[in-house]
């Protein structure tokens, strides 16, 4: 999985879509009910670009160049959001399932660095061993 979300904040989550101009794979509002079955605290806003499980270093690699696609260019939206919206957590999320006797690794570009940093976007990646 591999994901851009902004988290935290009270807003209506269709404002963070106008002022990012990208369409959202899912919304949460506060109060709804999540897969645990407790109810959402705040309104979260998440664009999924490979929603599946990733296991390889190139499916990493693919997906991320989808994401990087889309922040490049968007750095004046996402100081709207910050200063605007003034969400708890804007990042990027994901996880790779890696076999337990291979090698495996993320990375990120110079380049990607900077894009990441001039949207104010974190970057959250959780490794796994693939039983």
């Amino acid at each position: 999985m591999l994901a851009l979300i902004v988290m935290g904040f009270d807003v209506d989550p269709t404002m963070v879509t106008s002022i990012l101009q990208l369409e959202p794979t899912l919304v949460r509002r506060k109060g709804d009910v999540g897969k645990g079955g407790r109810p959402s605290r705040s309104n979260g806003w998440h664009l999924d670009v490979h929603p599946g499980r990733l296991s390889d270093g190139k499916q990493h690699e693919d997906a991320l160049a989808l994401l990087m696609s889309y922040l490049r260019d968007r750095e004046d939206n996402f100081a709207r959001l910050h200063s605007e919206v003034r969400p708890d957590d804007v990042g990027v999320y994901g996880g790779m399932y890696v076999p337990a006797d291979g090698q495996c690794g993320v990375w990120l570009m110079p380049d990607d660095m900077m894009t990441l940093a001039r949207c104010g976007v974190a970057w959250d990646m959780h490794l796994s061993v693939d039983d």
